[in-house]
């Protein structure tokens, strides 16, 4: 069996997204030996050469007058009408993890004889990213026709995939919030299940070896919660709330700046580059920014929130249950997978105010340290369980023979 994450390599990286999803598949998979599963490489997969030259002269003809994202749209539907750039014809199975990159090869896969998989990865329909936050809104504005278009993206890879693979069922609640014609499109007998899985980080955990020499890095760097707290001028018996992502509205930033002002008892750490939403001006509002090491915070916080307004399945989170500490997530798409889980440490909710309580609540229980141990040994339990990479490629290597010899 051959299959094709068709994703290029020098945009795998040890982040969120489909980028981190690939990135600790590709390191498990060397760890492993599997010869079966490949990405995309110049050197392993020689461009054509007709594509470099039409591509180069499309890029001169182009209208530059088009902002960087109007530029890249128009870009994809150039190269949806090419032969190329890459050779498909050498595999069983092409896996897409962004439906422009699948409307991008419309062309090329005319002809393809195997198997052609989706996983789309976003937290909405993924044309509304093109739209809501690629695009600036006066970007937007100026370049409507263009973008609006990017739903065709959409409409033909859910179409065109034989499978559509999701972490679990709940996290298409997104898609059909955000995109009216989802359920038209979506084809129940296409759509498989595929639980994520991370390495284990914390340091010398049960599959941390998984990164390889980037672990024992991360280790000697890593920091203790009195460094992180004596760095950040944080009191020790300050009750920290511990946030890692984007800052913007999907992901909920503004309902933790909500959560945080009915709380002045609280200090909040934010890791994760600044956004068109202005944070607290407050010295117990701290933003670190984007960092390659946010296990050191989440590890010198009382309490992790993912206050989502919608979720497809959050990579944070999972590494958040690998490090066994309490959290508390929104009741939106794949967290409610998560429904259920107090004992874990794992508390839902679904308005501020009752955030808020759960908040109060575990303020007032912090002191119960044997309580508070006993939650954070069934999350990590459940992790290995459920979340583990040794799972989650067992489980993916299995779907994957499924898919080829399914008619």
């Amino acid at each position: 069996m051959r299959v094709l994450e068709y994703f290029h390599e020098r945009f795998i990286a040890h982040t969120g997204g489909p980028s981190g999803y690939l990135y600790n598949l590709r390191v498990f998979r060397d760890q492993t030996g599997d010869r079966e599963i490949f990405f995309l490489n110049d050197q392993d997969m020689p461009r054509r050469l007709s594509f470099r030259v039409k591509n180069k002269l499309h890029g001169i003809a182009s209208d530059r007058s088009l902002p960087e994202t109007a530029a890249r749209v128009e870009q994809i539907f150039y190269e949806s009408t090419q032969k190329g750039p890459y050779d498909l014809s050498s595999f069983d199975i092409v896996h897409f993890h962004s439906t422009a990159d699948l409307f991008a090869q419309k062309k090329n896969l005319e002809d393809f004889a195997g198997k052609v998989v989706l996983t789309s990865h976003t937290p909405k329909a993924p044309h509304r990213e093109w739209i809501e936050d690629l695009a600036s809104p006066s970007e937007y504005e100026a370049h409507r026709e263009i973008l609006d278009k990017t739903v065709e993206f959409d409409e033909f890879a859910f179409s065109r995939a034989d499978y559509v693979v999701f972490p679990c069922r709940e996290a298409e609640e997104p898609y059909f919030h955000t995109w009216k014609k989802y359920a038209e499109i979506r084809d129940e007998k296409k759509i498989l299940y595929l639980p994520t899985g991370i390495p284990d980080c914390r340091c010398g955990g049960a599959d941390s070896q998984v990164l390889a020499e980037k672990t024992s890095e991360a280790c000697r760097t890593r920091k203790s919660r009195a460094q992180i707290r004596g760095e950040l001028a944080i009191p020790e018996e300050a009750f920290v709330l511990c946030f890692v992502g984007r800052h913007n509205s999907v992901k909920g930033y503004d309902r933790l700046i909500s959560i945080f002002e009915k709380l002045p008892e609280v200090t909040v750490i934010c890791c994760g580059n600044e956004g068109r939403i202005a944070s607290p001006i407050s010295p117990r509002w701290i933003e670190v920014g984007w960092t390659e090491d946010p296990f050191s915070y989440i590890a010198a916080s009382d309490l992790f929130v993912l206050p989502n307004r919608e979720t497809y399945f959050d990579l944070t989170l999972l590494e958040v249950l690998s490090l066994g500490k309490l959290s508390l997530i929104s009741r939106t798409g794949g967290n409610k997978v998560f429904c259920g889980k107090e004992d874990c440490g794992i508390f839902t909710f679904e308005t501020e105010e009752e955030a808020e309580a759960v908040i109060r609540k575990l303020m007032e229980e912090r002191d119960a340290d044997s309580a508070v141990a006993q939650r954070e040994e069934k999350q990590r339990v459940l992790f290995e369980q459920e979340y583990s990479m040794e799972k989650f490629y067992a489980r993916y290597k299995e779907l994957l023979e499924q898919m080829r010899w399914n008619g």
